[in-house]
């Protein structure tokens, strides 16, 4: 929720008036000719967004938003001096951005992409898209309305090794797809961080199951069917933290994809993503630490697939700030360019609708839903 805009600005006696027209100078100083990004949202994982917009060359960051004060100075300390705001609409106008970065929870996001639509500037939202698929549909309707360009920050398949995999499987070095196996098991504590995570009613399957299930449709395309079982390992939290998922696809290819916060496996792998897929003449398996075995015919190889290190990232996230920079660069990449990104809104609601069919299915004891695609 956002506060609505002060009807007038402080007077410039205050010394509250005094940084903020200071700050405004700055936004009115940017160069023109570079991508001007604002951001909503300035919680715990929005610093990898913040930082990543920072450190590309061609983009100004030209206002950090957050309904709590102290998380917005902080976001424009480490954004090095970036104008902050308690006030989406009022930073929206101001700084007016060629795009907004809303990194708040779900419930926020319809509300957020309206305003950004009506004041015609494009918007990232972060996943999921929306806290359900109804309201995710107003936001893809929305887009296409008002011609407002708005992608999904789905940052899974823009992780490097799974691009990698990709890459391989795409050339045709494995013959014909069968079979995949996506899975993300942990039990590392990320209720911490994110409180709110223990209270919702959806918990897995919103929060990373989305991103599992993305990485699916990245790499075998639109499944044709899905079934669902889901568990909850501890009392206090209210949703499920565990769910196991077969998915269906044409040509007879099948993919079991899992994920879970629950898991008590040796050793805790987070936050790696393991992925492998199988072909008539090879395979490929990404594997714990990042090395990638692959098998075309006879030949095999054992690469390291592990991403770099920028200055700003740290082990064991690396893997996570790397798909959070490339997904970002990916926006800037071809929005501006008038370049579909991969993950639009109206390709993502196709991934919150295998959402939909596992809660479904899971509902059911597991039975198997059609996907009406």
């Amino acid at each position: 929720m956002i506060r609505r805009p002060p009807r007038s600005t402080p007077k410039p006696s205050s010394a509250a008036s005094d940084v903020y027209k200071r700050q405004i100078h700055k936004v009115k100083m940017i160069n023109e000719n570079r991508s001007k990004v604002a951001v909503i949202g300035c919680g715990f994982f929005a610093t990898n967004h913040i930082l990543s917009w920072s450190n590309f060359k061609d983009v100004d960051l030209v206002g950090v938003c957050d309904l709590d004060e102290e998380k917005a100075i902080n976001a424009s300390n480490i954004s090095k001096g970036t104008p902050y705001f308690t006030d989406a609409e009022l930073m929206l106008k101001e700084v007016r951005p060629d795009v907004v970065d809303i990194i708040t929870t779900a419930p926020s996001h319809y509300h957020l992409a309206k305003l950004a639509a009506s004041l015609n500037i494009s918007a990232i939202i972060q996943k999921p898209m929306a806290p359900s698929l109804k309201e995710a549909t107003k936001i893809v309707d929305l887009a296409e309305t008002t011609k407002t360009p708005m992608m999904v920050h789905e940052n899974f398949r823009f992780q490097q090794p799974i691009r990698d995999l990709k890459n391989f499987i795409a050339n045709d070095n494995i013959g014909k797809h069968l079979f995949c196996k996506i899975s993300f098991r942990t039990s590392f504590d990320i209720y911490t961080n994110q409180p709110y995570l223990k209270e919702v009613d959806q918990l897995v399957l919103m929060d990373l199951g989305v991103h599992v299930l993305d990485v699916a449709r990245f790499l075998f395309g639109e499944a044709t069917s899905i079934c669902c079982r889901t568990q909850k390992t501890r009392s206090d939290i209210a949703g499920e933290d565990m769910a196991t998922m077969m998915l269906g696809f044409s040509e007879e290819r099948t993919a079991i994809v899992e994920c879970t916060y629950g898991s008590k496996q040796v050793p805790d792998l987070f936050p790696e993503t393991l992925v492998s897929v199988e072909g008539t003449n090879g395979a490929v398996t990404l594997g714990a630490g990042y090395q990638m075995i692959k098998r075309s015919g006879e030949k095999v190889e054992t690469i390291n697939a592990e991403p770099s290190v920028d200055d700003w990232c740290e082990k064991p996230w690396h893997v996570v700030q790397d798909s959070v920079k490339n997904t970002c660069r990916h926006w800037i990449d071809t929005v501006p360019q008038n370049l579909k990104p991969e993950t639009s809104v109206d390709d993502n609601l196709k991934t919150l609708k295998l959402v939909e069919a596992a809660y479904q299915s899971a509902a059911k004891g597991g039975s198997l839903v059609t996907m009406g695609n």
